[in-house]
C-alpha cells in the first residue's frame, strides 16, 4: 500500500502468483479518507481478502510486509493493541481451506508495491482486476523469471 495522511488518500495493490512464481493476476485500488496507517492496513487486508474469496481461491499464502500484524493474529499475546485487527482479519480467513501467513522482504512485496504507488504518483483512481502482471513492470518479473530458471 501507498498511504498519504496529508490527502488521507492511499493507493493498493495485491498480486497472485502460482507455486512457480509466474504471476497469475493482479488488482489495483483506491481509497479514499483513510485516516491512519492502521486503517489503512486493516482496510488493504480486507479488501484483499474479499478479493481472493471473490476469485474463488482456497488455499492461499499471504506474503506482507506488515509483520506487526501478521504477529497480532499470530503471537495475540505480542500485540494487545491490534487484536481488533487481528480479529477481523483472523474471522475473513476461515473463509478459505488452507492458509498461511508470511512476513516478506522488500523484494518479495516490491512490484505489489510499485503498483499501489502508481495510484497516488500518477493519479489513476480506476480499481481493476487483470491477468499477469502489468507490462509496465516487465523488467523486474523477466529477473525473476531467470532467477527461477524458467
Amino acid at each position: 500500500m501507498d498511504w498519504s495522511s496529508r490527502g488521507e488518500s492511499m493507493g493498493a495493490s495485491w498480486i497472485v502468483k502460482d507455486e512457480k512464481g509466474k504471476v497469475l493476476e493482479h488488482s489495483r485500488r483506491a481509497f479514499s479518507e483513510v485516516k491512519s496507517v492502521g486503517e489503512a492496513k486493516l482496510q488493504l487486508w480486507l479488501w484483499v481478502l474479499e478479493s481472493m474469496k471473490s476469485l474463488r481461491k482456497k488455499k492461499v499464502r499471504f506474503v506482507s510486509s506488515f509483520g506487526d500484524l501478521i504477529e497480532a493474529i499470530e503471537k495475540p499475546t505480542l500485540w494487545p493493541a491490534l487484536q481488533y485487527e487481528a480479529g477481523e482479519i483472523k474471522r475473513e480467513l476461515q473463509a478459505f481451506e488452507a492458509w498461511e501467513l508470511r512476513i516478506g522482504s522488500w523484494s518479495t512485496i516490491r512490484c505489489a508495491s510499485f503498483i499501489a504507488q502508481s495510484v497516488r504518483s500518477l493519479g489513476p483512481t480506476q480499481s481493476y482486476v487483470a491477468a499477469g502482471h502489468p507490462r509496465w513492470l516487465d523488467q523486474f518479473y523477466a529477473s525473476e523469471r531467470s532467477a527461477f530458471g524458467d
